[in-house]
């Protein structure tokens, strides 16, 4: 089951959520032997439907209980001979602990529970698999195997496929599954998962399936929505959105589950015809199904891993463009790190994602220190396990003056503040998003930057190198699948600005000068750098979005009227 402690799981250990289900109604129809020491459940066939093909059951720490041996019979009515083992040699969760909540065993000690049946199950479960296959072949060397588990059986099913002898396998609301049980696997898996999983969320579920993608494992990924862990065999039957919609028929191909393949998952057409046909038998097997899947939510960053820089507020409650930011990421489903020197005020702005259900952490951190700038990354992966998104927003108005007066110290801090932080977050985020395959990068810079025509000369100096190394990013790295746009906010009303002292006059000025002769706030940034952010842009790159209000279309507008071509 994969002891090496120091690897991460993915599908995390089983915990309370499998202590809940429902017992089904029914009597199980197959017969008890005893297989390599250890009890096993039979069910055949019934005359005339038998398919030559074995199915291997590994179930979940509920054990032999009635839902599985249903589940079981109901394979084997579709032409599988089904053999279930019973690794808890009688000791199932449920003499235990009938739900979460029952105490009536005080002493029972779960986490002891499971360690204790894992090492037997580690031990035993291989020599089970060689005891059938050997029984089964005996009759007919050309016999196949498949295999399933649920929950606990899970890493079984990936120890198989990175083996020879089993076809194709699949399991239902994983647990205890590492990064390497993906990565070994040889032989097409099919994975059915639980909308609502703290054993295998989101962020896991995305890890494992870029794990398999970058492998080019043959795999079906199946999702549904509105269950939770334990939906495959402790579903509520008398709940009608858990009942069976449909139950296509087995001739139907893998096409009924999802995508054809693209190529054979297996060495011939009889492994292809094994595997279309188990994915459907699952798909209609499975007590709690919806048909009727919705369509998939737009600017969706379920799974996606994001960092924003300044992503504090100088005033609690305020919303300024990295707060504005870090919330929308984490709304739209990101898990997000949340940098800044501040940390009080990227606490403030992870209390605000807290109560919206969103996960973030802070990360105090210095973007114009290079080590600070490496460590946060690092940190991100350790919490998280990837970087998808990096949005760029730490920048300061900076030393004041022309060239004949500015003071070069200041330069040259703010300049490493506006423009070279960029480059070092980016250093270290971007290798992370190569083992993804994919990532965006989203810089700020302002009107300023593209218009100039500041009293200042390092701002606009800086915000316009902003713009330029965006350009150069984007080429550089666009092969890789990683995209790096810019925004560029007009004058928008942020704490930092309110923090300058500025008048009701001076703020009504600003309004003025847009087309729209409305006022901007950090919402509007943030909703353009989401935009940017999700895979709804995955087609931009290089872009510089002015995110003003019309301000610079005005100002290049009037510049060509009055003949400054």
């Amino acid at each position: 089951m994969g002891l090496r402690q120091e690897e991460a799981y993915l599908a995390k250990p089983s915990g309370s959520c499998c202590l809940k289900g429902t017992i089904h109604k029914g009597e199980a129809r197959g017969v008890w032997e005893t297989t390599a020491d250890v009890e096993t459940y039979i069910s055949t066939p019934p005359d005339g439907k038998a398919n030559g093909n074995v199915l291997l059951y590994f179930p979940d720490v509920w054990g032999m209980f009635p839902n599985g041996l249903l589940v079981m019979d109901a394979f084997a009515d579709a032409g599988y001979t089904v053999l279930g083992l019973d690794y808890f040699r009688g000791d199932p969760v449920w003499k235990h602990r009938k739900n979460r909540h029952d105490q009536t065993d005080p002493d029972f000690d779960y986490e002891a529970w499971k360690r204790k049946h894992t090492a037997f199950a580690d031990v035993a479960v291989p020599k089970w698999v060689s005891a059938v296959v050997s029984r089964y072949r005996k009759d007919n060397a050309k016999t196949k195997f498949a295999c399933v588990g649920y929950c606990f059986g899970a890493p079984y099913v990936c120890n198989e496929l990175a083996k020879e002898t089993v076809a194709v396998g699949a399991f239902a609301h994983p647990a205890f599954l590492k990064e390497h049980h993906f990565r070994n696997i040889n032989r097409p898996l099919f994975l059915s998962c639980a909308e609502i999983d703290h054993t295998f969320d989101v962020a896991s579920r995305r890890r494992a399936l870029d794990i398999l993608q970058q492998g080019n494992k043959v795999y079906h990924y199946q999702l549904f929505s509105g269950v939770e862990h334990g939906f495959a065999l402790r579903g509520n039957p008398d709940d009608p959105y858990q009942l069976p919609r449909l139950r296509p028929p087995l001739t139907i191909g893998w096409w009924v589950c999802g995508e054809r393949p693209t190529r054979c998952p297996g060495n011939n057409s009889g492994d292809l015809q094994l595997w279309s046909n188990l994915c459907v038998l699952l798909c209609s097997a499975h007590l709690p199904i919806s048909v009727m899947v919705p369509p998939p939510r737009a600017l969706d960053l379920s799974g996606d891993v994001a960092i924003v820089t300044g992503a504090g507020s100088r005033m609690d409650g305020e919303i300024g463009n990295g707060r504005a930011t870090a919330i929308l990421l984490a709304r739209h489903g990101a898990k997000v790190a949340l940098l800044d020197f501040n940390a009080a005020w990227a606490n403030e702005t992870k209390r605000m994602i807290d109560e919206e259900g969103g996960v973030s952490e802070v990360i105090q951190t210095d973007v114009t220190n290079e080590d600070s700038c490496k460590a946060a990354v690092t940190k991100t992966v350790e919490l998280f396990g990837a970087v998808h998104i990096l949005v760029n927003i730490v920048g300061v108005g900076g030393a004041l003056g022309n060239a004949t007066v500015v003071n070069l110290d200041a330069w040259e801090r703010d300049f490493r503040i506006n423009v070279t932080s960029m480059l070092l977050m980016s250093r270290y985020a971007i290798p992370e998003m190569q083992k993804q395959g994919r990532g965006s990068i989203v810089n700020m810079s302002s009107v300023s930057g593209l218009l100039g025509g500041n009293p200042s000369l390092l701002y606009p100096t800086t915000k316009g190198a902003i713009i330029q190394m965006t350009r150069a990013m984007a080429a550089q790295h666009g092969q890789q699948n990683i995209r790096v746009n810019c925004v560029c906010p007009g004058m928008v009303y942020t704490p930092m600005t309110r923090g300058r002292g500025m008048t009701d006059e001076m703020r009504q000025a600003r309004i003025n000068q847009n087309l729209m002769k409305k006022e901007g706030t950090g919402w509007d940034v943030g909703y353009a750098i989401l935009f940017l952010s999700s895979k709804e842009a995955g087609w931009i790159t290089g872009l510089i979005m002015p995110v003003d209000g019309g301000v610079s279309d005005r100002r290049r507008n009037a510049s060509l009227c009055s003949g400054d071509r």
